[in-house]
């Protein structure tokens, strides 16, 4: 469907279909990013703190950092150097935090300053009073607005107090960021050339080529299995036209105001889906992976699949001493000697032990699984054949892969240390009777290249 989550110009996850944009197939196609342009800007939960700390570090009225003049040349002379460390600037930054919470008139437009913090699921209060006495002029102004209300209506006086904490939306802290002068963004530590504090609210969300999030087809009912990220996307499109048919016919602001938190809740959990403080009117039905839970954790894709991916000839057991052995020794049982095999070039030196090798094959140690004959592609596997003839035809540069032997060097590792440092450099001695037994429930057993599981 056109301009759909599964829009062919994204890419496809289907065999016998072309890219809308590039025109490969599935094999050549990498993928094409698309974006949502949402009807009213959110809150990105990853910069949700740090939106924050900037609200705090600045005016509420006109933008510009709570700093006077003095404090200003400052901070200035401490951050001209732009080869400051980045220890040094996250000190600088919570300093000038810090001085800025404790101003409540702001030095450039002289409007009154209060607390930000968080109150409640992505929302942000600013009480601007707080540090007003309760029976000060300017107080006592601001909740003669609500007498009228008190008058006809009793119940409403305890809660008048909470009259003059105003809750922060998406919308205008945008246009407070948007409206911060480029000379005030250096007292964030922050570049405007490479980064404005405007771009941490999300008003446009990315969509994700459909090829990282494929549809899987299902045989036992018509129709396909959509991945998370398509079914939270979808969910996003949807809410993003509610709230404009709503704008449209006129609808009560307070419908329109809950659409808005259900897209906000929407968009957080698109990128986190394990944000906590969810109200219990807005949970949702089934739990879902958010792109968070792609990439963290030990099933995620950074340690899941590109620092601790499978590997070809390792394995891994438990530990222990043996007082045959020397310093510089690990034993190593012959099972898995004649599994983590050692690529070796026939040459002059070395082709009568060679064929030996050859002749003992696969299941005879010292021996040998495969022969690649020079210049060819194919291995020849050792266990069945005419290892005799093989051994007799052998030649200079023939590869074959034998067996580990004793004086081999291997590489050795106690876990959980993940450190180079750690890695030990042995020389193996085959033990023939030794029994070996991995660890079951270990996920670190690998395959060798031959697909045989260690």
């Amino acid at each position: 469907m056109q301009y759909g989550m599964l829009d062919r110009r994204m890419g496809m996850s289907v065999k016998d279909a072309i890219c809308g944009t590039c025109g490969k197939g599935l094999a050549e196609c990498v993928g094409h990013f698309g974006y949502i342009d949402l009807e009213l800007p959110v809150f990105h939960v990853g910069y949700f703190k740090a939106v924050i700390t900037i609200l705090q570090t600045i005016c509420k009225t006109c933008s510009h950092v709570l700093l006077n003049e003095k404090m200003r040349k400052v901070y200035r002379a401490k951050l001209r150097n732009s080869k400051i460390p980045y220890l040094t600037k996250k000190a600088l930054r919570k300093q000038i935090q810090e001085v800025c919470k404790k101003v409540s008139c702001c030095p450039k437009c002289n409007n009154i300053n209060g607390m930000v913090k968080k109150c409640g699921m992505l929302k942000i209060s600013h009480e601007k009073f707080r540090s007003l006495k309760k029976d000060s002029v300017i107080v006592k102004e601001e909740l003669e607005a609500y007498e009228n209300a008190i008058h006809f209506n009793k119940e409403v006086e305890p809660m008048v107090s909470s009259g003059l904490i105003k809750i922060l939306n998406p919308l205008e802290v945008l246009h407070l960021l948007e409206r911060i002068p480029d000379e005030d963004i250096q007292f964030l530590v922050m570049n405007p050339e490479h980064g404005h504090p405007k771009d941490m609210i999300l008003t446009r969300v990315p969509v994700p080529p459909v090829c990282i999030r494929p549809s899987v087809v299902s045989d036992l009912k018509s129709g396909t299995n959509e991945d998370d990220l398509t079914m939270k996307l979808t969910e996003i499109v949807f809410l993003n036209d509610v709230i404009v048919k709503h704008r449209l016919s006129g609808a009560k602001s307070q419908m329109i105001l809950e659409d808005w938190d259900f897209l906000q809740l929407q968009c957080a959990l698109y990128i986190n889906s394990e944000l906590s403080g969810i109200p219990l009117n807005m949970q949702p039905k089934k739990p879902s992976r958010g792109l968070v839970q792609r990439l963290k954790g030990k099933q995620g894709r950074f340690r899941g699949n590109l620092s601790g991916k499978r590997v070809d000839f390792s394995g891994r057991t438990v530990i222990s001493p043996d007082p045959n052995l020397r310093i510089d020794q690990v034993g190593v049982p012959e099972l898995v000697a004649k599994i983590l095999t050692f690529p070796t070039r026939v040459n002059e030196a070395n082709i009568e032990l060679m064929r030996k090798l050859v002749r003992n094959g696969a299941d005879t140690h010292p021996g040998a699984n495969y022969l690649q004959e020079k210049g060819s592609d194919l291995k020849k596997f050792l266990k069945y054949g005419n290892r005799e003839s093989l051994a007799r035809n052998l030649k200079f540069g023939d590869l074959i892969e034998r067996h580990m032997m004793d004086e081999d060097i291997v590489l050795f590792n106690r876990q959980p240390s993940l450190h180079k440092l750690s890695i030990m450099c042995h020389r193996a001695k085959i033990l023939p009777h030794r029994t070996f037994r991995f660890n079951e429930r270990s996920p670190s057993r690998s395959l060798d290249t031959h697909g045989k599981q260690v």
